[in-house]
């Protein structure tokens, strides 16, 4: 008869209990073991796809796997941002997206492809961004004053330019244009280099656009900023009147890029992301970077993300219905 002494039988229960929780344990222990790619649903060059780096290899370097940016332009952002919805939830799939595609556009269309809340889970906003509204350094328009009348007196030839349909470049210029009683051309464009490019040469009246993407430009004299569309003006900017200061009473637009994942994607991971983010936005030289672009730091959990995304759906479908403002 074969005996099984106390010690022999404490290790086959030990072994047994390891075996049940095996699955579980190595899964959150291993992640991540390859690979993680970030979505960019914008061309290189923006304002997104610029965090989306300096994020990636902050990730990179604390998490010990590569993380690639991978660009998946079109739809004003809603195509790479589907991308991410539709991602197997393992971990190995993020997406850097912006308040378009997350706040404005499911609300104007008929069947959007993912819902900004329960399609995904939201990782980390580490900052909040106003607009610059910029012209070409060879426009007429020294002041928003000045523009606002050369727009009057050429009224049906001038445009402006967008970094997409539905974007808050697209609605914050519409509210410009209520607040002024004017008409412009919109020509959208797919991101925010290309519309920069454009305005640079001329090619558009003006543009609302990200200060994360446009302040550069305007330090270097490649575009003029006629107004910010902060409720302040900016430290880093104190010579650029806000656009409320200049006859738009209440005006007050922002813009902002954030982490997303797939619905399901485990808690744990979630969290962690969510902590490394916060620590790359609370070091010295990313505040100061974001400062003097005009950019407000923020320190949400995932929780507090989605209960600010809640709030800018419903002051965005504020502007909507308002407005009428419909895709074309």
């Amino acid at each position: 008869m074969n005996r099984i002494t106390k010690g022999a039988l404490a290790a086959v229960m030990a072994l047994a209990a390891g075996i049940g929780a095996a699955p579980g344990a190595a899964a959150q222990g291993a992640w991540p073991d390859r690979p993680i790619r970030m979505i960019v649903p914008f061309p290189p060059g923006g304002g997104t796809d610029t965090l989306a780096r300096i994020v990636a290899a902050h990730l990179q370097t604390v998490l010990g796997q590569p993380v690639a940016v991978e660009n998946r332009s079109g739809g004003s952002g809603v195509i790479g941002t589907e991308v991410v919805a539709r991602a197997a939830p393992d971990g190995y799939t993020l997406g850097m997206t912006a308040s378009g595609p997350m706040t404005i556009l499911p609300q104007m269309m008929a069947s959007p492809p993912y819902h900004p809340v329960r399609s995904f889970a939201h990782v980390a906003l580490p900052y909040v961004t106003p607009l610059f509204m910029v012209v070409p350094p060879a426009s007429q328009a020294r002041s928003l004053q000045d523009f606002v009348t050369w727009a009057r007196q050429n009224r049906g030839g001038v445009n402006y330019c967008s970094i997409g349909v539905a974007s808050p470049s697209h609605l914050s210029a519409e509210i410009f244009l209520r607040a002024f009683n004017i008409e412009m051309e919109h020509i959208p464009h797919r991101g925010s280099a290309p519309a920069l490019t454009d305005t640079i040469a001329g090619n558009c009246h003006v543009l609302f656009d990200s200060s994360t993407s446009s302040s550069p430009l305007v330090r270097q004299g490649a575009l003029r900023a006629l107004g910010v569309s902060s409720a302040q003006r900016l430290p880093s900017f104190p010579d650029v009147a806000t656009i409320a200061e200049q006859g738009a009473a209440g005006y007050e637009t922002s813009t902002w890029s954030a982490v997303i994942a797939p619905v399901g994607t485990p808690g744990p991971v979630v969290e962690r992301l969510n902590a490394e983010i916060r620590r790359l936005a609370a070091t010295p030289a990313e505040r100061e970077r974001v400062s003097g672009q005009g950019g407000l730091a923020l320190d949400l959990t995932p929780a507090q993300f989605t209960a600010f995304l809640d709030r800018e759906i419903e002051a965005w479908g504020r502007v909507i219905r308002a407005g009428n403002i419909r895709i074309d």
